[in-house]
């Protein structure tokens, strides 16, 4: 795996912080090219939430600024997904992101593995989007990558496997800098 390197030189933005795996698309720059088709999920330049299934040279070329490979879509252009069953995703934690029509960008992190939360599933993450007004919506990573972090500490419990309360390294993330 490829070394993390974390920059802080952005403001009033959400950007892509890395990625070792699959497309990564970073200030107007693929950093990853590794396409797998589960989508693309991006921020434009005008910090539109962009969902397509399209190569990291495309989502450049539709004005993609910032962007992760990732899914399913949950809602796209105010069509929400159709998801038979559990979609073969189960219960488990869940991190989404979303929009609002009015530009606000939606972050969801759902705890799971737990008795008191058990976790959710794509109908779930709809649900809870379409509650919060999305528009746009998309799956994120899930399980103990599922973390919410502010001033550097983690607000919510992540679990993994063997009910350790702790995380996993990720391949890439969104953050949110003032």
């Amino acid at each position: 795996m490829k070394k993390t390197i974390v920059d802080f030189d952005f403001k009033d933005k959400v950007v892509v912080l890395r990625c070792d795996l699959n497309v990564t698309i970073k200030d107007g720059k693929i950093i990853n090219n590794t396409y797998t088709g589960k989508g693309i999920i991006g921020l434009t330049n005008d910090n539109k939430l962009y969902l397509g299934k399209i190569s990291a040279n495309e989502a450049i070329e539709k004005g993609v600024r910032d962007a992760v490979e990732f899914g399913p879509f949950l809602i796209v252009n105010g069509e929400v997904s159709k998801v038979v069953g559990n979609g073969g995703y189960g219960i488990h934690p869940r991190s989404a992101i979303g929009q609002r029509s009015d530009g606000i960008i939606l972050f969801l992190v759902i705890d799971g593995r737990r008795a008191t939360s058990l976790g959710a599933d794509m109908d779930d993450l709809i649900y809870i989007m379409q509650r919060y007004g999305a528009v746009n919506a998309a799956n994120l990573d899930g399980g103990n990558s599922s973390a919410l972090v502010e001033n550097y500490q983690i607000l919510n419990k992540p679990i993994d496997w063997y009910n350790r309360e702790q995380t996993r390294p990720i391949p890439n993330g969104f953050i949110l800098v003032k």
